[in-house]
């Protein structure tokens, strides 16, 4: 938990810094509003200057410390199921998919784990999407939210980028930290993705992905899908943990099922 509250003091730090301490100028008239609405107020403020004068530090920030929270919770998860069934299979859930996990391939918790999807989520999830969706998108396709823009950049988002970079950089994440080959993750996505995966992923991604395009302030579109991506997160693991995602009876030759449900 250290490190959780090492980058927590990170981000605020740098926010403050960011914003330079300065008050908000008093628009919305003080005297009418109470403490705890100016508070959300000043917050946002604070916040919004942060993520606009350093777009890739924020960006990096506050997906890598949604990764590692996720992280930690599904670890949480998983060695709490160990202890209550310790020869039963694993759920194990992440941004895509639910994993069915051998007991042995978990054995307490895993700071190396956690640390590959900080560095996942800061320098994928922030960092490059960010440069994506903010520089690369508006120079291929506009800078308008007009409804014509909005659908060209969802149908690129969900047709090209995500079948072809997004998803399959997960799976070799997800490869390397179980310590399975690389090939292992590709052959994996390729099976999946044969299934429903990717038509899950479009059901849930389309909709948000044209919020993220034709309502979202650009500086907020990777803090908006970091969100909306924790939240599904929880929604998988709480599945997973009532039994919905039990694994049926697995080959011999490939002792962990993946279960598809979306996600970014």
């Amino acid at each position: 938990m250290r490190l959780l509250f090492g980058l927590a003091l990170v981000v605020s730090g740098a926010a403050l810094q960011a914003a330079g301490h300065r008050p908000l100028a008093p628009a919305f008239g003080r005297s009418r509003l109470r403490p705890a609405t100016l508070s959300v107020v000043d917050i946002y403020s604070v916040a919004d200057e942060w993520v606009r004068a350093a777009p890739y530090q924020s960006a990096f920030c506050i997906t890598a410390f949604k990764a590692t929270i996720a992280d930690c919770i599904t670890q949480a998860r998983e060695l709490a199921a160990i202890e209550a069934e310790p020869e039963a299979g694993i759920v194990s859930c992440d941004d895509v998919s639910c994993e069915v996990l051998e007991p042995s391939e978990r054995r307490g918790y895993s700071w190396q784990r956690s640390l590959a999807f900080l560095l996942y989520g800061g320098l994928y999830q922030g960092c490059t999407q960010y440069y994506l969706f903010n520089d690369r998108y508006p120079l291929w396709f506009g800078e308008g939210d007009d409804p014509a823009t909005v659908a060209v950049k969802v149908v690129f988002d969900q047709l090209v980028l995500t079948p072809l970079l997004c998803l399959p950089v997960l799976y070799l994440v997800k490869a390397a930290v179980l310590r399975r080959p690389l090939r292992e993750g590709l052959r994996r996505y390729v099976e999946d993705a044969r299934r429903d995966l990717l038509l899950k992923y479009w059901a849930l991604w389309t909709p948000v992905q044209c919020l993220t395009f034709g309502v979202v302030p650009p500086q907020w579109r990777v803090p908006f899908i970091a969100l909306v991506s924790f939240f599904w997160l929880l929604v998988l693991s709480s599945i997973s943990s009532r039994g919905d995602l039990a694994a049926p009876p697995a080959p011999a030759a490939d002792p962990q099922t993946t279960r598809t449900m979306g996600g970014e």
